[in-house]
């Protein structure tokens, strides 16, 4: 049986869709499917960094530097944003699908597939923080969307409202997909995949906080 890949139908129509992923022998629209998520990717990054979102590090003390030396480091910066949505892609789409792969008796492949549309949802939370940031001056890690505003209410502490700013409704329906996605194809008790994703995932969300509270120290590192 050959399977096309078909996202926004894996998405909608899941059971119908996953049935058909389990059952193929050979997938097509792979790579032409990930040649878009990789260019949508970096053009997601660049245009967040264009507007400014992220930029604080950048912008701190810009009255100690000239024009040069200020737009020398926006330029760092936006490079430095295209290198990371390029790891954030091998991230998302090949280093967790390993970790998947590792404890579910699923084809790499198809989980690879599954994480293509949790990329898109990612991506999809990323555009979000657009008009959070121009219209509402609202940083990623307070997003109404995320824990990390009613944080800010409990303590000044910058890692533990990163951390709970990268835990957000996109983010936890994130988890719930791919519970139900793995657990359609594979035959691991759902308890250990509900463990293993839930632990996947809070080690993401304080990795995410960790670059978030380093990121200033990263900047003055590698100029």
């Amino acid at each position: 049986m050959t399977y096309s890949v078909n996202l926004l139908k894996l998405f909608f129509r899941r059971s119908d869709h996953l049935f058909k992923l389990n059952e193929a022998e050979r997938i097509k629209n792979v790579y032409n499917l990930l040649f878009f998520l990789l260019l949508l990717t970096i053009l997601t990054y660049v245009w967040t960094s264009w507007i400014g979102l992220g930029t604080d590090p950048v912008s701190a003390n810009m009255s100690d530097f000239n024009r040069i030396d200020y737009e020398f480091r926006k330029t760092w910066f936006l490079i430095g944003r295209v290198a990371y949505s390029l790891v954030f892609f091998i991230f998302i789409l090949y280093i967790s699908s390993f970790f998947f792969w590792l404890f579910n008796n699923v084809s790499y492949k198809k989980l690879m597939i599954v994480q293509m549309n949790v990329l898109l949802l990612m991506l999809l939370e990323r555009i979000t923080w657009i008009p959070l940031m121009v219209y509402a001056g609202l940083d990623w890690y307070v997003s109404p969307f995320s824990f990390g505003i009613i944080t800010s209410y409990f303590t000044s502490q910058d890692w533990i409202i990163y951390f709970f700013g990268a835990i957000s409704i996109f983010q936890l329906f994130i988890v719930w997909y791919q519970v139900k996605c793995i657990s359609y194809m594979s035959s691991t008790k759902i308890g250990w995949i509900w463990t293993g994703a839930v632990i996947w995932h809070l080690v993401i969300w304080a990795g995410t906080a960790a670059l978030s509270y380093y990121d200033l120290f990263i900047l003055y590192l590698i100029r």
